[in-house]
């Protein structure tokens, strides 16, 4: 099988693939074990002819374990491959480390439901751009097409992301001061971001395909005259997605601002879909937060009448954090996380810092424990909140 564009790498995967094959086996018995994400579209990243940050599967079974196995299982497997298995956002005080941070992200499908999973992009990926690893081939139980890309995945990207260049970037990394392999992280999750405004602005058109090779090409005959900067962009980061060369990226911090500034045209753009024309970001982030609840579960539920069921993702959050002002609102903590991650990521610059700072404390305080007035506590804060409501794993 062809895992990256590296015939060499190719070998170092399936090798990898083999053992933790293994270890799934040895603790569970599925239908069929699939291989997902960049890998299982063929387009692993590679970095110094070894694969870089994560290997992503799917385990099919007539019976789902709970989310704790799963974690579990994929921390055998990644120490099983020689690698540390831990979650980067789950370590906010730590530098990354990427032998220490590479990880085997397990998760589980019911038999008897894939033709009800949600249709959205990772459902797409599954289907069409995937690999079967062990098992039965079940892909064509899954019920979706490129059509069936709505808005809400645009949406999703923008919270990912958002909070991704946040998780990635500190005051410390901004002022060019990088430890460890954190200048690699910075760079890579600057990478995903290009592509995923690239995905967002295909989908504002109605457009989409499973990879990235191919969303790039359809990208640049989309947008070569109307956005032939972007377009050059996507394209530099698509192929710094299969091939991470570093120092083919000048000036990190740069880089870093350009994915930053990308993502915002991004959600311009996308908050004209709300009926929304503005350009100040705190008035931005207000509307969009005003609208964008009553529509972003559209796709995901059987009526749209049913949107105050995202209170129960309220519930769900104070659980895991017993944080009780998260339960005074009712719109869902996970697109809530995304308007102070947002903003910070503009605050970061000292003369921004005063302007942004109330806008971010009024939608932070309901989602975590801030201690101090400060770009770091704030930080820290909207990045437990991602980090909880991430590991959840809803989509």
């Amino acid at each position: 099988m062809t895992y990256t564009i590296s015939k060499e790498v190719d070998k170092i995967v399936e090798n990898h693939l083999e053992i933790i094959k293994k270890v799934i086996l040895g603790n569970c018995n599925p239908k069929s074990i699939i291989l997902f994400g960049s890998y299982g579209k063929g387009e692993g990243t590679i970095f110094n002819n070894k694969p870089f940050n994560d290997y992503d599967l799917y385990l099919v079974e007539e019976k789902k374990n709970n989310d704790k196995f799963y974690e579990e299982l994929g921390k055998k497997a990644s120490l099983a491959i020689g690698y540390g298995g831990e979650e980067f956002i789950e370590t906010l005080n730590e530098s990354y480390d990427r032998t220490k941070f590479f990880h085997v992200d397990i998760r589980g499908l019911q038999y008897n439901r894939l033709n009800k999973l949600k249709k959205g992009q990772r459902t797409l990926e599954l289907k069409y751009a995937s690999k079967i690893l062990y098992g039965e081939d079940i892909r064509s139980k899954i019920n979706i097409e490129e059509s069936d890309i709505s808005l809400s995945e645009a949406w999703r990207h923008v919270f990912n992301k958002s909070c991704l260049l946040l998780l990635s970037m500190n005051k410390e990394r901004f002022n060019g001061n990088f430890k460890n392999d954190e200048k690699l992280i910075t760079a890579y999750y600057s990478i995903k971001t290009f592509l995923a405004c690239c995905d967002i602005l295909l989908i504002l058109k109605g457009r989409f395909k499973p990879t990235y090779q191919e969303r790039n090409k359809l990208f640049k005959e989309m947008y070569q005259n109307e956005l032939p900067d972007l377009v050059k962009k996507v394209d530099f980061a698509t192929k710094l997605k299969l091939n991470f060369q570093i120092n083919k990226i000048k000036d990190v911090v740069k880089f870093w601002k350009e994915a930053r500034d990308t993502l915002y045209f991004s959600v311009y753009l996308l908050s004209k879909t709300l009926g929304i024309d503005e350009k100040d970001k705190i008035k931005l982030l207000h509307e969009i937060y005003i609208k964008l609840p009553f529509e972003y579960f559209d796709p995901y539920l059987p009526s749209h009448k049913l949107y105050p069921l995202q209170y129960l993702l309220n519930v769900k959050y104070y659980l895991r954090t017993k944080h009780f002002k998260t339960l005074t609102s009712w719109r869902d903590p996970g697109i809530r996380i995304f308007f102070p991650a947002f903003l910070l990521l503009y605050a970061i610059e000292s003369e921004e810092f005063k302007n942004l700072s109330l806008g971010i404390y009024n939608y932070l305080h309901k989602l975590a424990k801030i201690k101090d007035n400060t770009f770091e506590d704030y930080r820290k804060a909207a990045l437990y909140a991602y980090g909880k409501y991430y590991t959840q794993k809803l989509i």
